[in-house]
């Protein structure tokens, strides 16, 4: 099932706005060091990281990130903005709809796997 062109309901975009937040969660636990930050990430809730007392750790984990998980950071917020545009699940390439079950599995994904393909093979 592919998601409607341009269009996420909004029960769908709190869905993906909720696996977007732990995903970025599950970043920061990478880097995760203390018992304390540990603790912190464990008890944490809400899908948005900034308006937490808790974010201020979180947002200190997610600082010190370099290399694979900057960017995987830098891919979940991206998508956290195209889903506050209404960009969310259409294919950057193709500007087709993403599959549901694909954003379901790589919600920070930007193309549907075909042009997913085609960038990875240069094309």
């Amino acid at each position: 099932m592919a998601v409607a062109t341009g269009v996420i309901t909004a029960t769908r975009q709190a869905e993906f706005r909720k696996r977007l937040a732990a995903a970025r969660v599950r970043v920061a636990c990478t880097l995760a060091a203390t018992d304390e930050e540990r603790r912190a990430l464990a008890s944490h809730g809400s899908p948005d990281i900034a308006e937490d007392v808790i974010g201020d750790v979180v947002g200190g984990l997610l600082e010190r990130l370099q290399g694979r998980e900057r960017h995987e950071l830098d891919e979940i917020d991206a998508a956290l903005t195209r889903l506050e545009a209404g960009r969310y699940g259409l294919c950057e390439a193709c500007r087709g709809p993403i599959p549901l079950a694909r954003l379901r599995a790589m919600p920070a994904t930007r193309r549907c796997a075909s042009c997913q393909i085609n960038h990875e093979a240069g094309r």
